[in-house]
């Protein structure tokens, strides 16, 4: 575990993938149950049923071939996603039934379309905001193109410019043109949109420094511990703020 930057999802899920077999090996299922969860929080993994779950998975693997470990052809397959960088690779997939990545699509078609209903606030949020690589280019392309508060006349040809391939080029010209899902395209639907995006990503940012809390354990050095307890309350009073004030807390 030492090898991998566990501050980091994909650094987790990499030392994940190491250390499950080696766990999986165990015979006994109470001790191979408790290590599990061991695992789970020197990962900083809070969903310890995944973990679990994960072991045993790859225990049963084992089995039945006759316990001779992984190999690259015969892995067995994620049932997640891995997380990968803000970048479109060629082709991209997208999950359009994924709530968070219709809501990420919408609010990208509204920049696109409508950019004064999501400014100035739109151009605050974080490329890592978004889930989905392609809509993570996207954004990117908004921020180097200038950002979308006061655009410009030719504010699509600039985005459009920014793109890095004909990939992400050709997914701009979509959004761009795609119908907004909303009967009334207004700051409120705006709002919604934004509040929704910001509020997953800060959801997302409490399981990290819940994960990161507890790696450090109770043992861990004070003043870490106080950093990251703090950091953990200012992100959980804004979520709250978001949630009951919506778009005025952004």
């Amino acid at each position: 575990m030492r090898r991998y930057d566990l501050e980091t999802p994909a650094g987790r899920a990499a030392a994940l993938d190491e250390a499950a077999p080696i766990v999986a090996k165990l015979k006994n299922l109470a001790v191979r149950h408790g290590v599990a969860v061991q695992l789970a929080g020197m990962l900083g993994i809070m969903d310890e049923r995944f973990v679990v779950h994960r072991v045993s998975q790859i225990a049963h693997w084992q089995r039945d071939r006759g316990g001779r470990g992984r190999t690259d052809d015969h892995r067995p397959r994620r049932e997640t996603p891995a997380i990968q960088a803000p970048v479109a690779p060629p082709g991209p997939a997208l999950n359009l039934r994924s709530p968070a990545h219709r809501t990420e699509r919408e609010l990208l078609k509204l920049a696109l379309q409508r950019p004064e209903l999501v400014s100035p606030a739109f151009d605050a949020y974080g490329v890592d905001e978004f889930t989905a690589p392609p809509y993570a280019a996207v954004r990117q392309c908004v921020q180097d193109a200038g950002g979308a508060t006061g655009a410009p006349a030719d504010y699509l040809d600039a985005v459009r410019a920014a793109a890095p391939n004909d990939t992400v080029r050709a997914l701009v010209t979509e959004l761009a043109v795609e119908t907004i899902f909303a009967k009334t395209v207004d700051e409120a639907y705006a709002g919604d949109q934004l509040v929704t995006v910001r509020l997953r990503a800060v959801d997302r940012r409490i399981r990290d420094v819940q994960g990161a809390l507890a790696r450090l354990g109770p043992n861990g050095d004070p003043e870490k511990v106080a950093a990251v307890q703090n950091e953990l309350w200012v992100l959980t009073q804004y979520g709250q703020s978001l949630r009951n004030n919506g778009a005025a807390a952004l």
